[in-house]
């Protein structure tokens, strides 16, 4: 079977779609599901998948972004599906050497189609391996003081940005709970958990801003937002001004 990795914004399409490949026998099968860019990109360096199958459902930027940085690296077929039907999003999607871009609404038969004229490219069916799953974090069954704890926190909210973090999914990585965690990061760090990751975000942005050439939308998605408006609300309430205002500021000041 070829593998399919699925990249769901909405969290709608996992069922509709398996469903329908195996009413239609075809060779396919979902292999992984997420609803991220950036566990997306994780599960591509982890793993081989035959195709890649996004289904945008009103996150067309996220969606496009994605793409392009599948393009920095691999070949992988991928099918864009649930955009809207404008030129621009049509023509951006081909630059990043989309092999398909289906509009909303979806239909059956044209992803079907789509899927079939894949076959040709993707040659034989390959052979399924088994995968080894590696753990988040590393604890080496060490006991750890408060210190260490809270060390390990802050290093993979840095390492994270990008993704949906929440203190619940570290706490359950840890062992920890979720409350007793939140209280002892405070206690040590004199900042909340969400306050603290709040500032990393937005430190995190000033730096692309003044670094990079990357567009807004770029920048917040690589600080963890997927609402390109929410994000222009936080960083106007952390700074003061807008990125665009900001990045022309510090420009000028240089």
């Amino acid at each position: 079977m070829y593998s399919i990795l699925l990249v769901d914004y909405s969290h709608r399409l996992n069922k509709e779609f398996g469903q329908l490949l195996q009413d239609n026998h075809f060779p396919f099968t979902i292999t992984d599901s997420v609803c991220s860019s950036s566990t997306a990109l994780a599960a591509l360096s982890d793993r081989d998948f035959s195709v890649v199958v996004v289904h945008t459902d009103r996150y067309d930027t996220a969606g496009l972004w994605l793409c392009h940085h599948i393009r920095q690296t691999s070949d992988i077929p991928i099918l864009l599906l649930g955009g809207r039907d404008q030129f621009r999003l049509v023509r951006k999607a081909l630059t990043y050497q989309v092999n398909d871009y289906l509009p909303s609404p979806v239909k059956s038969s044209a992803l079907l189609h789509s899927l079939h004229g894949l076959l040709n490219r993707l040659g034989p069916v390959p052979v399924t391996k088994k995968t080894t799953i590696k753990p988040k974090i590393q604890l080496n069954g060490k006991a750890m003081d408060s210190n260490h704890v809270i060390r390990i926190v802050k290093s993979y909210v840095r390492d994270h940005l990008n993704e949906e973090i929440t203190l619940k999914k570290i706490a359950d990585m840890l062992h920890f709970n979720c409350a007793y965690l939140g209280q002892k990061f405070k206690t040590e760090e004199k900042i909340s958990f969400n306050d603290y990751m709040l500032k990393e975000r937005m430190k995190k942005a000033k730096q692309l801003l003044l670094s990079t050439d990357l567009r807004i939308y770029e920048i917040a998605l690589e600080v963890g937002y997927r609402d390109i408006d929410w994000f222009y609300k936080k960083f106007k309430a952390y700074t003061g001004s807008s990125p665009n205002a900001y990045r022309r500021q510090k420009a000028h000041t240089a």
